[in-house]
């Protein structure tokens, strides 16, 4: 490769770990929201405006923006009550129960060994004895964490029960995702289209729940600063770097770093004092995270077949 070319690429790993920056953030900027006591579907509707503006200005400015195709929006609608309604539903009130920002990421964390086992299940798709030990261990750091922790009050059980509803989301959103990259719709417009979509997924809740009690307070900078963080950022700009990345250097190079998420989120938590971590949950977290990139290792000799 030449020099050149080695630049090029340091510029994408860096950019994948700028992702991973903002994306392990997201966690403590949804945690500040909640903790200023902003209600949950007022938060996600205020997020979901913020980024579908965001998304859909640039998505025109740069010309990737696409129409739905006739027949399409069924899918396009299928995919946002997965990802981000139910995903955003699992996360936030999972997070809001637990109040555990380092636990969250944890667990969204292995979404991709969950993903693996539906498929193994329901699809019957292949495993290897390293991917299979990879989910035993990724299971294993998920439990350690929990374990140590010794919140195993009702509420902190249902919290974790309420987050892997964001597990589900995500698993069903990766499958519609594929169909309709594959009918040759470009990722920045399928991003910007479930957003728009999600406004119209959570206004209902909001009307129905939030509207009545809602107060400017809820638009004062302590409170929008972190959901603009969120929408504008972790939804827009780091998506936008993440399908750069997958473009340049490939799915497999840039997914693997996604269990970073976890660790800065984790570490993040204990600077700013938002989560107490016990040295073995760490570990824990570690061990996860170990599990998550085995459970994802495919050979060079699955990947030519």
């Amino acid at each position: 490769m030449s020099e050149q070319g080695k630049g090029l690429s340091l510029v994408w790993y860096l950019g994948i770990l700028v992702t991973v920056f903002l994306w392990g953030m997201s966690f403590l900027w949804s945690d500040s929201v909640l903790d200023q006591g902003t209600p949950v579907f007022t938060f996600i509707f205020t997020r979901m405006i913020i980024a579908a503006t965001a998304l859909l200005l640039f998505s025109l400015l740069t010309g990737k923006f696409q129409r739905i195709r006739k027949g399409d929006l069924k899918w396009f609608a299928a995919m946002t009550a997965f990802e981000p309604f139910l995903y955003f539903l699992g996360e936030t009130f999972g997070l809001k129960i637990t109040g555990s920002p380092t636990l969250c990421s944890v667990i969204i964390a292995t979404i991709p060994v969950f993903s693996l086992i539906v498929g193994w299940i329901v699809f019957r798709e292949k495993l290897s004895t390293l991917n299979r030990a990879g989910i035993f261990v990724a299971v294993a750091g998920v439990i350690l964490f929990i374990l140590i922790g010794g919140n195993l009050h009702t509420d902190y059980l249902y919290g974790i029960l309420i987050l892997f509803l964001a597990v589900i989301g995500s698993t069903g959103y990766t499958a519609i995702c594929k169909k309709l990259a594959n009918k040759g719709y470009n990722a920045f417009s399928i991003v910007t289209w479930q957003f728009i979509l999600a406004i119209g997924y959570f206004l209902i809740p909001f009307l129905i729940f939030d509207a009545a009690t809602w107060t400017p307070a809820y638009l004062a900078w302590p409170v929008l600063e972190p959901i603009i963080m969120l929408a504008v950022l972790c939804s827009g700009v780091a998506f936008v770097i993440y399908a750069a990345c997958v473009d340049r250097i490939g799915m497999t190079r840039t997914t693997v770093f996604l269990p970073l998420v976890a660790i800065v989120s984790a570490v993040a938590a204990l600077i700013l004092g938002q989560d107490n971590l016990h040295p073995l949950q760490m570990a824990g977290i570690l061990i996860a995270m170990a599990g998550v990139v085995m459970a994802q290792y495919t050979s060079q000799k699955r990947k030519q077949a």
